[in-house]
């Protein structure tokens, strides 16, 4: 009886490092998001997020301008971890850096309401000339993301245009 309880503990102690590398629920769901990203015309951005709080894990989403269709610059956080003194953009999201070129008027009814339909984790949107990031903490179900993720294709392509037009050179450098 001895040999069979030891035996037993034995096999638990084997098996139980197995049971520590199985990823966790939050972890498949990153990674099935992740993949979905990626196989769906987005990049991961694994670089620090432009956000002050050090304890908050972001990724970022980015989406490529198509072309010469430039994006306008800009940056907005959302209120919950903004500063009272950044301008407001929506009731939700504030300014740190308002629209370089400024967006026309139905870009920017574009963008808000967007920015309202985002999930509650979405902390950061950020454009630049050549790509669009949104940074969140990727705390949605993949099939609500399925759902959203036209939308957000959407919305790069509305503001693709929005930014400096390309300079494409008429002879060789």
């Amino acid at each position: 009886m001895a040999v069979l309880g030891f035996l037993l503990v034995a096999i638990l102690l084997m098996l139980s490092p197995m049971v520590w590398l199985r990823p966790s629920r939050g972890e498949t769901l990153r990674g099935q998001l992740r993949r979905y990203v990626k196989a769906n015309g987005g990049e991961l951005n694994f670089t620090k997020a432009p956000l002050a709080l050090p304890n908050v894990a972001l990724t970022g989403y980015r989406l490529r301008y198509p072309g010469t269709a430039s994006g306008s610059d800009f940056t907005l956080i959302r209120n919950d971890v903004a500063s009272d003194a950044l301008e407001a953009a929506t009731a939700q999201w504030r300014w740190r850096q308002a629209p370089l070129p400024p967006l026309d008027a139905e870009r920017l009814r574009s963008l808000e309401q967007w920015l309202d339909a985002l999930p509650k984790d979405a902390l950061i949107v950020e454009s630049g000339q050549y790509t669009m990031c949104v940074w969140w903490q990727e705390g949605m179900s993949l099939e609500s993301f399925q759902q959203d993720w036209a939308n957000w294709l959407a919305m790069r392509d509305r503001l693709a245009g929005s930014g400096r037009k390309a300079e494409v050179p008429t002879r060789p450098l």
